[in-house]
């Protein structure tokens, strides 16, 4: 949802840019007939040549966590935890967010994730995004279906969709980011139902939200969408797909339930009290239900 706002209005101004080039033995997502080639089991971080923050734990299959708009990949903490002990866990920051750099020439989140891809030397991976996460994992899925292994789309927010009526909160949000009040935006964002959570996830949401403003400065002429909205050709995925929803996440329930009846075999979880922000708000239910999508091999 708030992908679809910030293409309404984004001021200018970006933030210099320094990027580093970290390189890490290279691993895939699953057996082949080299075997399994394993991460080492410690945190690496690291950034891209593209300036595109990341960290990499455990060993095993992999798994790249994609974080929503205004967040960051302290996100998943807690899914890093468990994920990594039978997995390699990638999480990364979209560009303008965390410890990524800003934007000075035109991208796609989609191109940085790639790259991500190509200077870890990942071969395959299952894709588990929430909200504009999911976007990018969804178009992965479709533009180069041969490097994913499966996805996980929560609180989705497929490439294409438009919402038949502007979330209540789009007005103010907007007269915002006209007069680059930052912390108004911030403020008009944390009031919103997008991003609630319980009260011991409250200070981190705040925090993400509050130190990723930097993103609204982000000229739209830099922003590059994907060559085909993934609306458009839902039919067209080929990867096993779990789709989940919280009931309380009333502006993705649409999206959510296109995606389900449309992509071929997804199956969608619906988790009672869930917010939008759904490894947050129903963390447990998170965890069983994509434990259970990662243990049904395609």
């Amino acid at each position: 949802m708030i992908v679809a706002i910030r293409a309404l209005v984004i001021a200018a101004t970006l933030l210099p840019s320094t990027a580093a080039i970290v390189r890490w033995a290279p691993f895939d997502s699953h057996e082949s007939a080299s075997g399994l080639v394993r991460a080492r089991g410690r945190r690496q971080p690291g950034k891209t040549a593209g300036g595109i923050a990341y960290d990499v734990q455990g060993s095993g299959p992999v798994v790249v966590l994609l974080s929503g708009s205004n967040l960051d990949r302290r996100m998943w903490a807690r899914e890093t935890a468990w994920l990594a002990k039978t997995h390699t866990v990638v999480r990364y920051d979209l560009r303008a967010h965390g410890q990524s750099d800003t934007a000075t020439s035109p991208f796609s989140h989609l191109d940085d994730f790639l790259a991500l891809l190509d200077e870890l030397k990942i071969a395959k991976a299952t894709l588990i995004g929430l909200s504009a996460g999911s976007t990018i994992a969804l178009d992965a899925a479709l533009a180069v279906p041969d490097r994913v292994e499966r996805i996980v789309l929560s609180g989705p927010a497929p490439s294409g969709y438009v919402p038949k009526t502007a979330p209540p909160f789009t007005a103010d949000l907007i007269a915002a980011l006209k007069v680059a009040d930052y912390k108004k935006v911030t403020e008009v964002l944390l009031a919103t139902s997008v991003f609630a959570a319980p009260p011991a996830a409250q200070p981190l949401v705040r925090q993400m939200v509050t130190e990723n403003d930097r993103m609204w400065t982000i000229p739209r002429a830099l922003m590059k969408g994907p060559p085909q909205p993934a609306m458009t050709r839902l039919e067209s995925v080929r990867v096993p797909t779990l789709v989940l929803i919280g009931d309380h996440d009333e502006l993705q329930r649409e999206p959510a339930e296109l995606l389900a009846a449309r992509i071929p075999g997804a199956r969608i979880v619906r988790i009672a009290g869930g917010g939008h922000l759904l490894n947050l708000t129903s963390p447990k239910e998170f965890q069983s239900a994509v434990s259970a999508f990662l243990a049904n091999n395609p």
